[in-house]
């Protein structure tokens, strides 16, 4: 299910202050509730409620409380299931409202990093057996759209890690909703327009299960959408880590890209094993790494 509003701030800024009052786009005071301790808010019956115990809500405020610290949201190596990952993350949303840190619309968590690896956030069958009838390709992508939602809507995030989550294409289109939901994650974030729009600089898929056609369509998304930053001399860059997937022919999509065998053009982009000189000029670097052959399951 979608985060609540009230628990998923929006915004195109980053700040590492929790003060009680923050100035608003229109220039006044917005008063904030003073900031709740953190053995109050683990206590808290929201928490509680979408944890379901207290030592998920605790484990949660740990993740949390080093995001706020390090400035990098890690969920990698917590061993979460899919559904503890997605109770964690909506706790995470409480949390910042909870703290002060999602007084307003325009409030984002001051996180620079958020990596999800190694959580599967594509399951084939549910953990919860109740759910296959209704095991859908919507109902899912809803893990999926819950991640990529929080990473743009809720954070400041330059870096975004994904690697080893179970992801893939289905139908290879427009309508194919895992693919849809990643490529947000290489496009504009928040509402910020001009050269304050916000971008990441390092998105990596590694170790998933995406193919050729999901290789040159994100590779397209982040290149045109960067197109967009009114800065030409100084456009957003990405290096996006496509290593370990399922991509049978890397120089041909490279290829294909640069001679402009697409929508709207040619494309600067390299790869990592091109030279230094060749990376530095071009807008999109990709990592494509060794390629896996995975058995179809």
């Amino acid at each position: 299910a979608p985060v609540p509003a009230e628990a998923m701030p929006i915004d195109n800024t980053s700040d590492r202050s929790a003060s009680p009052e923050k100035v608003s786009r229109g220039g006044a005071r917005e008063n904030r509730a003073t900031p709740m301790a953190d053995s109050e808010i683990v206590k808290d019956q929201s928490v509680l409620t979408t944890c379901g115990n207290d030592g998920l809500a605790e484990h949660a405020l740990k993740v949390f409380s080093k995001g706020l610290e390090t400035g990098k949201l890690l969920f990698t190596g917590q061993d979460f299931t899919e559904d503890s990952f997605v109770k964690v993350l909506k706790t995470i949303g409480i949390f910042s409202k909870l703290k002060g840190l999602a007084a307003a619309r325009s409030s984002t968590l001051p996180i620079d990093e958020v990596d999800f690896s190694g959580i599967q956030l594509y399951n084939e069958t549910p953990l919860d057996a109740n759910l296959k009838a209704r095991w859908d390709l919507k109902r899912r992508a809803q893990t999926v759209q819950l991640a990529v939602q929080f990473v743009r809507v809720s954070t400041g995030a330059k870096i975004v890690r994904l690697e080893d989550c179970g992801l893939r294409g289905s139908t290879h289109d427009k309508e194919d909703l895992i693919e849809q939901e990643v490529i947000r994650l290489v496009k504009k974030f928040g509402f910020g327009s001009g050269k304050d729009a916000r971008y990441t600089s390092e998105v990596s898929l590694a170790r998933n299960s995406f193919e050729d056609g999901f290789a040159k369509k994100i590779i397209e998304a982040a290149y045109w959408e960067r197109c967009k930053h009114p800065d030409k001399e100084a456009m957003p860059r990405l290096l996006l880590n496509l290593s370990g997937n399922k991509i049978k022919a890397p120089r041909r999509i490279v290829a294909e890209l640069r001679e402009g065998q697409c929508a709207g053009g040619s494309i600067s982009v390299a790869t990592k094993k091109d030279s230094p000189e060749v990376q530095e000029k071009a807008a999109i670097v990709v990592d494509f790494g060794d390629q896996e052959e995975r058995a179809p399951s």
